[in-house]
């Protein structure tokens, strides 16, 4: 069988019967296709050891993705696309991180087409320790007919862990208030701290404020 003549013959026919083919496939692929825009969380992922992030970092990204329509119309979509910010070149100070397309994680069929912001401004410090005092804050007054003798710490100091800019000139911590209006006897309480807004992590697994009431001897 000569298979030249045969796949020869009628050429233009085979080319059009071709290209229809090909229209034909691209139009059921692209069948259902929609675009929407998205504002998914963005993760940091992989800080290297040793440091830690200071200040304000992007939380989110706006993305505009591709796909099929019943894939992004699933109502928790959002949820299934996050931005990977990947710190594992970085170093102590300020980096310019840049972030891709590659770098959101999408279901299977859904492509980003669009990102911002793409790069993104994340600070350095390293993590350091300290031994901080802890000191009680007391609010109220025992009951009539008895007083607060003392309240003590332990353990009397406190590791704590964070940023070096913090931690350096952190001097001591103090607890929330805690209320002793109207006890009567002396409490072991586990106090809830008063970080004052710092970014500081207390190493210690168990604090214990002893509160010392007693009787008045009339």
């Amino acid at each position: 069988m000569d298979y030249r003549k045969l796949l020869l013959d009628n050429w233009g026919i085979k080319m059009v019967s071709l290209g229809l083919s090909l229209t034909l496939w691209f139009y059921v692929t692209s069948k259902g296709k929609t675009e929407m825009t998205l504002t998914v969380p963005l993760e940091m992922r992989n800080i290297p050891q040793g440091m830690t992030v200071v200040g304000d970092v992007a939380g989110s990204l706006e993305v505009r993705v591709q796909g099929q329509e019943r894939v992004l119309g699933d109502a928790t979509i959002g949820k299934k696309i996050i931005g990977i910010l990947d710190l594992s070149m970085t170093k102590i100070g300020e980096n310019h991180v840049r972030i891709s397309p590659d770098d959101i994680r999408c279901p299977a069929g859904v492509t980003v087409s669009y990102m911002s912001p793409t790069d993104i401004i994340v600070k350095l410090e390293p993590l350091i320790r300290k031994i901080i005092k802890l000191q009680p804050v007391l609010r109220g007054v025992p009951a009539p007919g008895y007083r607060l003798t003392g309240a003590t710490v332990t353990p009397p100091k406190i590791m704590v862990e964070g940023p070096s800019g913090v931690i350096s000139t952190l001097e001591g911590l103090q607890t929330m208030p805690i209320d002793i209006k109207g006890a009567q006897e002396s409490a072991a309480v586990e106090p809830k701290i008063d970080y004052q807004g710092k970014s500081v992590k207390i190493l210690d697994k168990t604090i214990i404020v002893q509160l010392h009431i007693e009787r008045v001897n009339k």
